[in-house]
């Protein structure tokens, strides 16, 4: 349900309200659709935490002000180190976005604006102070909302996707709905607003399968593991294909209690950490969007590992090698428990066979990693293998000779110094967690398959009993 505010003004020195806690996000911000750039998921989350410094300073200012430290952290914010922050307020300053709400109808009006009106970082001393202003025609809905959707800062600072950061603030506005129902909008209105990307006839997402797989269904996924809400998407279809889209949402537990906390700013310490490793702002964006955050810290950390052994050739290409590793999918996951585990496999035998199996995938993998290489780069890793891991004499070198990595007995070999070169020490050791893992997932495999290939095995018709 969306909230009505009381222009009515309190005092500095009276109790703080509620939503002196909660961002108070207007209803006609929620499903902004960007008409030039795309708005990138920090530059929201640093958008979000600005305009709930600027509600608290009052609509009858004419600009705002706060700390840059109060604003993002993570990142050395000297004089001679602010293009990461800047990049941030250009797209706000920059970018034009149509200003409605995700209910057709609702709201008094139609806008269009940038996002801030302006940006200023000012030096003073040892700190530099951040000042900025809103478009006339959206100030007033902005920091003084009649109807607004309320929401946490650190809820959204758990979401790492555009589409699910969007999702969240949306959903957020129908929680406390006695239906639960979000607006029902066309597939094609939720495309831009959930990507954060002007619609392009080129978009990767103009059919809506690869939409829902790639967007919606991450989205909702990831709302539903780390906030306070649990959504549900509903299709509508016009026969077999899908026309609209809505949400069911409720509330997991009871809103967030009204203790007094600091507003916490946005950490941008991985896109530090990724910058710093030699990678342009934006394709660090896409990286994290892409991983996320506790992938690429981890993955980071290897490629450091690998700057510091002096008996390795040093990375040429950070953003390929680390886009390389981070291909490889061990990176973000939780750390097993060190609890011991029932195994699924009974002899050696069975054991053998599971890691023959997890060998293979794990060939696949670097197989694959390999191919979405650039030739220069396959032609390096080439080279590098005949210099460094080729036997110098004797059947596999003959067969390279005459085959080159494409030979059956030649392609194991390479593959196994790729791993060795990209992946950590023991990966092609699986641990007893992963042969389980492994064991389960295979054992399931199997059942899918079965029950497609015998559909009515084991079922009890439960039509008319006659007597």
């Amino acid at each position: 349900m969306a909230e009505t505010a009381s222009p009515t003004k309190r005092s500095r020195s009276s109790k703080p309200a509620e939503h002196d806690y909660l961002l108070r996000k207007p209803v006609n911000t929620l499903a902004i659709v960007p008409k030039s750039e795309k708005i990138t998921v920090t530059a929201r989350k640093i958008y979000n935490v600005m305009l709930q410094y600027a509600q608290r300073q009052g609509v009858e200012k004419e600009r705002y002000r706060a700390r840059l430290s109060e604003i993002a952290i993570g990142i050395d914010f000297n004089s001679n180190n602010t293009e990461v922050i800047k990049q941030y307020f250009r797209q706000m300053a920059t970018t034009g976005v149509e200003w409605q709400s995700p209910t057709t109808g609702e709201g008094a009006r139609w806008s269009i604006s940038a996002l801030i009106a302006h940006a200023d970082l000012i030096q003073r001393g040892n700190e530099l102070t951040l000042e900025w202003s809103y478009a006339p025609n959206i100030k007033q809905e902005l920091l003084d909302p009649q109807r607004f959707a309320k929401m946490s800062l650190q809820v959204l600072a758990a979401l790492n996707t555009m589409a699910s950061l969007v999702l969240y603030e949306i959903c957020c506005r129908y929680a406390d709905n006695p239906g639960g129902l979000t607006a029902r909008q066309a597939w094609a209105w939720w495309r831009p607003v959930l990507t954060g990307a002007p619609d392009s006839p080129a978009s990767a997402y103009q059919e809506y399968k690869i939409f829902n797989r790639d967007v919606v269904k991450k989205a909702v996924k990831k709302v539903n593991e780390v906030t306070d809400l649990e959504i549900e998407l509903i299709e509508h279809k016009s026969g077999r294909s899908v026309q609209d889209l809505q949400f069911k949402v409720r509330r997991k537990h009871p809103q967030l209690g009204l203790a007094e906390r600091p507003i916490e700013p946005v950490d941008l310490k991985t896109i530090g950490n990724i910058i710093r490793a030699g990678i342009p702002q934006d394709r660090a964006e896409k990286l994290l969007l892409r991983y996320g955050a506790k992938a690429v810290d981890e993955a980071i950390a290897v490629m450091n590992e690998r700057h510091r052994r002096t008996n390795m050739e040093p990375v040429r290409t950070p953003e390929k090698y680390l886009t390389a590793i981070l291909q490889s999918g061990q990176f973000g996951a939780e750390k097993p428990a060190a609890a011991p585990m029932r195994k699924t496999y009974d002899t050696k035998a069975e054991r053998m066979k599971l890691i023959e199996q997890f060998m293979a995938m794990k060939r696949t993998q670097l197989n694959e990693m390999f191919q979405e290489m650039p030739e220069a780069d396959q032609a390096e890793w080439i080279a590098r293998f005949e210099r460094e891991a080729l036997p110098v004499s004797g059947a596999i070198r003959k067969a390279f000779q005459s085959k080159g990595i494409a030979s059956q007995i030649v392609r194991p070999v390479f593959l196994k110094f790729l791993g060795n070169a990209v992946w950590e020490d023991g990966w092609e050791k699986p641990s007893d967690y992963e042969l389980t893992d492994l064991a389960i997932r295979m054992k399931n495999e199997q059942q899918v398959l079965a029950d497609q290939r015998y559909p009515n095995k084991g079922r009890v018709d439960l039509g008319v009993i006659k007597g």
